[in-house]
């Protein structure tokens, strides 16, 4: 894929971020309810689409930037480092899932382990049939 489509889908994001927080935030105050963890994650989401705007505006502001940061990403050891990243993520996310299951149902409260529980599977099942599409691919 061309490298300036890239930052133009990046920067797509960007106001979908901004457009779906601001709705998030207008909703959930119409509404007013109780809960003010809505509406605080749609200004997170506002937050993130503006600093991702910013960067796009950044990076493109002249071509030697563009340059630079179109190297930058297809760096192989930037790509390794990423991926390793990624991969210790998701593994310390799914142990910590998984002992948070077992607290949960410890203490009684089944639904919100088995709410977990299927979000664990979820992101599992997730990974193999990525694995399984990428490994036939290469």
């Amino acid at each position: 894929m061309d490298f300036r489509k890239k930052l133009k889908i990046r920067l797509f994001i960007a106001i979908s971020y901004i457009v779906l927080g601001l709705c998030m935030i207008i909703v959930f105050n119409i509404i007013n309810t109780q809960n003010d963890f809505l509406s605080s994650f749609g200004f997170a989401l506002v937050v993130i689409g503006i600093v991702r705007m910013r960067n796009y505006f950044l990076i493109t502001k002249n071509e030697e930037t563009i340059k630079k940061q179109q190297i930058a990403e297809n760096d192989e050891r930037n790509i390794a480092i990423a991926n390793k990243a990624k991969s210790i993520s998701f593994m310390i996310y799914v142990m910590v899932a998984c002992i948070a299951i077992i607290i949960l149902q410890i203490l009684n409260k089944s639904e919100l382990a088995s709410i977990l529980g299927a979000n664990v599977c979820f992101i599992l099942v997730v990974y193999w049939i990525s694995y399984f599409i990428i490994r036939k691919k290469s």
